[in-house]
């Protein structure tokens, strides 16, 4: 018997996939086969995007039921907001389950960090110690994360180790983004000779960003200024000057985080924290000169980059129809059909593990003003748009949140799913969740669908609001304006449908009854206009309750047409008999009611006989003249 593996859900923020990625590859790889899955909820909140898209963001980390998972890691790198950290530390508090904390420490919570400290310390002394650096200058994360603020005591304890000054002046927090890094960078120096000794940067790309600023601004040659970084990413390797920074050894903390979470498994006792040593990595741009490793990295580099120029257009178009297919849908089930057969009927950039829900808001969110649908809100189930596992097209059309993968079976191979929120701003439509490989976490294929399956929203809403509007735009056309009953229009638009139906042998049995209002112009002339509407009105709603399954147009002033089927049609004598009762009745009680409700209908009924009638038509005009008979009858005895 197989056991069904270990879910394990991931809270990471997705603009620092590499380190997520080095970190899960070490989790992959330590992890025993076929025992655990892994569910990595990603939001790309940054301090560039407004309130409202850092909170719709910041949602898919309530997508899970927590209490549905056996473990919880928040990979506090790159999370940034104090109050979404804290809100994801109570729900993991909640949940009850054993959370593992990579970066931040809260109380209950296993903990394993990156030793900043020691990495950045030993980049510093070398930047005094081997190139002469008397005057620093730190660009810095945000005021509030820890691991900016570690990386900013080991500057200061360097400097004053070696007898340096180093204060506020000499410390500018970016934010974590370039474009504030580089303006203040122009605005505080003005020629090269004002610079530090060296620019340290809280992160890769603060750095590399800096060392295109000399460049393009100063007109420097790549190698005049010395810049550090801190992470050790993939494109600081590969650029020039490769860039000295600091590997926080993120695949050593997944491993041990693997480790950790095979004790509590297995009910063994494990240490709380754990510390990993951080790398002082140097390369090229500190001032050391020549890497021969930083330029193997660059041959390879550029082999990759012809390899993914070769499919980069099949990604783009792959996407774009993708796109197409969600916002050229007329219906959410036209949509749906068109993503099946994309995603289903032919292999793309998406890969074999791919799945696309929607809020059931979306189904039907024509049908509401856009302004007045819910905000931040997260349903409990959501409607399959299209899934496959493994290239197998998943059976069910709807999912729980506590399952979050559709036809989840938890056998098989380690897998580790990357989710996203999908939302046009702060209106939550979806999620999407791509099976992938640790090491292509790195790569920008899951942040790229993200971007145009949200972009496809605005179009696709708009869309199904015009459709709901022209639907009833199309029924206020066919609508009578005093009975509200369909129209001439449409039972001329209904009967060429219905003898479709009729060829077709879908329709075998029905009948047509005509009615005809006696004594309009009696109430008109004796009581007014207004009652003479009221005549028409209470006419038509006495046929309308005797043949309620059947459709009732009005076809003329005081004439109306019902195509009887299915019950009625079955019961249409005695529905037909007990119509003119209830005339009778109110004729005999009048002192009960207006005149305008003791009405007086003529009335006359045809059975399709399929031997001799051609076309609905013959039916009618056969219903039609046994309606005269009737108005004839009724004039005779004088019946009003």
């Amino acid at each position: 018997m197989r056991t069904v593996k270990k879910r394990i859900a991931v809270f990471a923020n997705g603009w620092n996939a590499e380190n997520l990625s080095n970190f899960m590859m070490g989790l992959e790889k330590s992890a025993k086969p076929e025992s655990m899955d892994f569910f990595v909820f990603l939001s790309f909140a940054s301090y560039g995007y407004n309130e409202l898209n850092r909170k719709a963001e910041a949602l898919v980390y309530e997508l899970p039921d927590l209490k549905s998972f056996d473990a919880l890691i928040i990979f506090g790198p790159g999370l940034n907001f104090q109050d979404v950290i804290e809100k994801i530390q109570k729900m993991a508090d909640e949940a009850g389950i054993p959370v593992i904390s990579i970066g931040l420490k809260h109380p209950g919570h296993y903990f394993i960090g990156a030793d900043n400290y020691v990495g950045m310390k030993e980049l510093v002394d070398h930047m005094i110690e081997k190139h002469d650096c008397k005057k620093l200058m730190f660009i810095a994360g945000s005021k509030e994360n820890d691991d900016s603020n570690v990386r900013l005591k080991a500057i200061k304890d360097s400097m004053k180790e070696h007898k340096l000054k180093f204060g506020e002046s000499d410390v500018f927090y970016s934010e974590w983004e370039s474009r504030r890094a580089m303006d203040h960078i122009r605005q505080t120096y003005k020629t090269p000779a004002d610079f530090p000794d060296a620019f340290l940067c809280a992160n890769d790309g603060l750095a590399l960003a800096a060392s295109q600023l000399m460049e393009a601004y100063y007109h420097l040659k790549p190698t005049d200024v010395k810049i550090c970084g801190f992470d050790h990413l993939d494109q600081s390797m590969i650029y020039y000057p490769s860039v000295t920074t600091v590997d926080q050894e993120y695949i050593t903390i997944g491993k041990k985080a693997n480790e950790i979470l095979g004790k509590v498994f297995a009910g063994k006792k494990t240490k709380d924290n754990v510390l990993v040593p951080c790398k002082c990595v140097i390369g090229e741009s500190c001032g050391c000169g020549y890497s021969r490793k930083a330029m193997m990295e660059r041959k390879h580099f550029i082999r990759r980059q012809q390899l993914e120029e070769r499919f980069a257009s099949n990604k783009e178009g792959r996407l774009f129809v993708l796109e197409k297919a969600i916002f050229q849908g007329q219906s959410f089930d036209a949509v749906k059909k068109n993503v099946r057969t994309l995603v289903y009927e032919s292999a793309g950039s998406e890969g074999d593990t791919f799945y696309i829900l929607f809020d059931p808001v979306m189904e039907k969110i024509g049908e509401k003003e856009e302004s007045l649908l819910p905000r931040f809100s997260l349903d409990r189930e959501y409607l399959v748009v299209c899934g496959k596992k493994d290239k197998i097209p998943v059976e069910s059309e709807r999912v729980n949140r506590t399952e979050i993968i559709p036809d989840y079976k938890g056998t098989g191979a380690n897998t580790i799913y990357l989710i996203g929120n999908l939302h046009y701003e702060d209106l939550m439509c979806g999620y999407f969740a791509m099976g992938i490989n640790a090491k292509n976490i790195r790569s920008t294929d899951f942040a790229n669908y993200q971007t145009r399956l949200d972009r496809a929203f605005f179009p696709y809403i708009k869309n199904l609001q015009l459709v709901t509007l022209n639907k009833k735009l199309a029924d206020l056309m066919e609508q009578d304006s005093l009975t509200h009953v369909k129209n001439r229009t449409a039972y001329d638009k209904y009967i060429r449908n219905f003898q479709k139906q009729v060829l077709s042998g879908e329709r075998k049995e029905y009948a047509i009854a005509y009615f005809d209002v006696n004594d309009l112009k009696v109430i008109n002339d004796k009581y007014g206009h207004e009652a003479g509407d009221a005549y028409i009105r209470n006419s038509c709603k006495l046929i309308c309750d005797t043949f309620k399954h059947s459709p009732v147009f009005r076809i003329g002033g005081d004439e109306f047409l019902s195509i009887v089927i299915n019950d009625d049609f079955k019961n249409r004598d005695e529905l037909l008999e007990g119509m003119k009762a209830e005339m009778e009745r109110r004729k005999q009680e009048r002192e009960k009611y207006s005149p305008a409700a003791i009405v007086s209908v003529a009335s006359g009924m045809a059975v399709y006989d399929p031997n001799t009638d051609t076309d609905i038509m013959t039916v009618v005009n056969r219903a039609d003249v046994h309606m005269y008979e009737d108005k004839a009858r009724m004039k005779k005895g004088n019946i009003r």
